[in-house]
């Protein structure tokens, strides 16, 4: 089975503590061959992926879910950086209004000669755009509630098909062998004299599903995007209750506790957290009776 490393390496809202970083999360997936990308990239991004022990070289997709300071304004340092390193491959990102790309790197002289590549995404209406897929997993996006345009982004395994031992026994296959690629291939064989289907057999082990909400409101699209989702990394700016009148466009502990119970999130992990929460023990305890929801920090690791 694929295993999935989620690495959060900033979690403050707005302005940096001595504790808590910008936004960036890392993420990696090792089916196959591997893949780590980004999700937004905060001030000091490349130093946090240092300090956790990642190769920022081996990022080829970088996804901003929009164009906030602390969102994007570790994006030319890591340009840069990797220039000294002398990368030579694409670095691709995926960005509303992604013409801010060429904007958030000119004013820099960057080192080395690769391709930077913006890839636009769509940042109204309702409708989920798939941004990038591979055999085994897309990512993808939809629309949500900021003061700017922003999105909110998936990533979602493809289900996949795999061989049940117990099935396989009671139709006298073997435990293993070359019998199961010719079965997966070909979707039957005949063995024995008989006709053997891969559906006798099979057994499908559902996908994995990660959201990162970005900075945004609870909101229709958002309710929706998170359903069913194994994690979900969630906007949590205020633990307060805030009311409608609250002055930025942020969740809350409140909101986000109902929406996650109604869409049967399995694990959310708060993050984006004002400046103003000093005692990450007092924000614990407002959700000790809660096994599903978790207060992020800074270099906190999940693994599905």
């Amino acid at each position: 089975m694929s295993k999935i490393t989620v690495t959060i390496l900033g979690t403050t809202a707005g302005v940096p503590t001595k504790k808590r970083a910008h936004t960036a999360i890392h993420i990696c997936h090792d089916d196959a061959e591997e893949f780590c990308c980004l999700f937004d990239c905060g001030e000091n991004a490349q130093r946090q992926l240092l300090l956790a022990g990642l190769n920022l070289m081996k990022l080829d997709n970088v996804f901003l879910t929009h164009w906030h300071g602390d969102h994007c304004l570790g994006l030319p340092g890591l340009v840069d950086t990797m220039g000294f390193e002398g990368r030579e491959h694409p670095l691709t990102i995926y960005a509303p209004e992604a013409r801010k790309v060429r904007l958030c790197l000119g004013f820099n002289s960057s080192m080395g000669k690769f391709r930077v590549i913006p890839r636009s995404v769509p940042s109204r209406g309702k409708i989920e755009k798939i941004v990038f897929e591979t055999k085994r997993f897309r990512i993808i996006s939809v629309p949500v509630a900021h003061g700017v345009p922003a999105v909110a982004y998936a990533l979602i395994e493809k289900d996949k098909t795999g061989i049940d031992p117990e099935k396989a026994k009671a139709l006298g296959l073997p435990g293993k062998g070359e019998i199961y690629k010719e079965l997966k291939k070909k979707g039957e064989i005949t063995e024995g004299g008989r006709r053997i289907t891969l559906e006798e057999v099979s057994c499908r082990a559902k996908g994995k599903k990660i959201v990162f909400s970005g900075d945004t409101e609870i909101c229709d699209n958002l309710k929706s995007f998170v359903q069913g989702a194994d994690l979900l990394i969630q906007d949590c700016t205020y633990f307060d209750e805030m009311g409608p009148d609250k002055p930025y466009k942020h969740a809350s502990l409140p909101e986000v506790a109902k929406m996650v119970s109604s869409a049967n999130v399995k694990k959310t992990v708060l993050t984006h957290i004002s400046r103003k929460y000093q005692d990450t023990e007092n924000l614990k305890e407002l959700i000790r009776e809660r096994l599903d929801l978790e207060v992020a920090e800074d270099f906190m690791t999940v693994t599905l």
